[in-house]
């Protein structure tokens, strides 16, 4: 949650700094962002308690979850290019939040998993962005198809350094043990490492293949095409998440 809520107000902080779409859309990320942070920060609380350096990753956590209340406020009170500004720094935040969720993990490099957690949440936040993006393009006649077009080059760029990543750890997380993952069910082994990480690595390259279905419907012009493509992309992505930062965890 903590990623897909920084991921969010990323792209929506992005996006906004165009000046091409109008308020509403982004009042609605606001809004979803809120709700999605603040998920974040209670999973936090239940997963770091008791964790050597919990309470500092909890305290990073709750300054981005106000920085992204205070990113909605925005939405009502200032300009674009203002709300923007807030954005990214909200956005900043989260990332920090990021990197000190990953020095967690004491037994992975600091750096790569650092990269890793970044870009899924890039990943997460593009394809949800394009998503309400698509979306938006039906309340506001005229809105030119490069907007969404520029958010889909990135996820689709993101979501190939997602894959990247993933196999350079490929190793460990085919490695990461997976007892219980069957739900203690009798007869299905006891290590699914290599199966997830091949299911995830199936799921990342369906969704690079899905952005770029998008990137086409956008070139002829098919927005909404290219919207109901986006269901699936954060169908395949959010899977794809959950899968390998359980890898992650259980091979730290």
């Amino acid at each position: 949650m903590l990623t897909w809520a920084v991921g969010l107000v990323g792209g929506s902080a992005w996006t906004q700094s165009w000046d091409v779409v109008k308020r509403g859309h982004f009042r609605i990320v606001a809004w979803c962002t809120t709700v999605v942070a603040i998920l974040g920060l209670l999973g936090s609380i239940s997963a770091t308690a008791g964790v050597d350096g919990g309470s500092i990753q909890r305290t990073f956590v709750a300054f981005f979850c106000g920085g992204v209340v205070v990113y909605l406020a925005a939405q009502y009170r200032t300009g674009d290019q203002v709300a923007a500004v807030v954005g990214a720094g909200s956005s900043a935040i989260g990332v920090m939040a990021i990197v000190v969720t990953a020095g967690l993990l004491a037994q992975w490099n600091f750096l790569l998993s650092s990269l890793a957690l970044v870009v899924g949440a890039a990943l997460l936040g593009a394809v949800t962005n394009g998503m309400l993006l698509g979306h938006w393009y039906l309340n506001q006649p005229g809105l030119k198809p490069w907007a969404l077009a520029r958010l889909t080059l990135a996820g689709l760029w993101v979501a190939g350094l997602s894959a990247l990543i993933g196999l350079v750890s490929a190793g460990r997380l085919i490695g990461a043990p997976t007892e219980g993952a069957a739900l203690g069910l009798p007869g299905f082994g006891q290590n699914f490492g290599p199966a997830f990480f091949f299911i995830w690595l199936a799921l990342v390259l369906f969704t690079a293949g899905v952005i770029y279905g998008v990137k086409r419907c956008i070139d002829i012009r098919s927005i909404q095409s290219a919207t109901g493509l986006y269901y699936v992309a954060i169908l395949t992505a959010g899977v794809a998440e959950f899968l390998v930062r359980y890898l992650m965890v259980n091979a730290a």
